[in-house]
């Protein structure tokens, strides 16, 4: 999976960076700034777990900007299905 410098949701651009201070300290491997329209991942993880951070990342910017309420640990669930399907499938994904 290629995870984008920048990944456009809606009408707006949403900027992906990696920031190695996230799981140093607060033990998290994603964050999603809706204020400054940017999802922050932390490289020290895994490449798996890059993935499916930006997934619920993703997943997490989707609902924060339309609106859409779902419990965390339900959206951290679809994060981790939604990231084996994609890894599953990858010549549905494919251009």
């Amino acid at each position: 999976m290629n995870i984008p410098k920048k990944v456009k949701i809606g009408a707006f651009e949403w900027s992906v960076v990696y920031n190695e201070d996230l799981m140093h300290g607060r033990q998290e491997r994603g964050c999603c700034r809706p204020k400054t329209a940017q999802i922050d991942i932390d490289p020290g993880y895994h490449k798996a777990g890059q993935e499916e951070t930006f997934i619920h990342e993703l997943l997490e910017a989707i609902t924060y900007q339309y609106d859409i309420t779902i419990e965390h640990k339900d959206l951290s669930n679809l994060a981790t299905v939604l990231h084996q399907v994609i890894k599953d499938n990858p010549e549905v994904f494919a251009p």
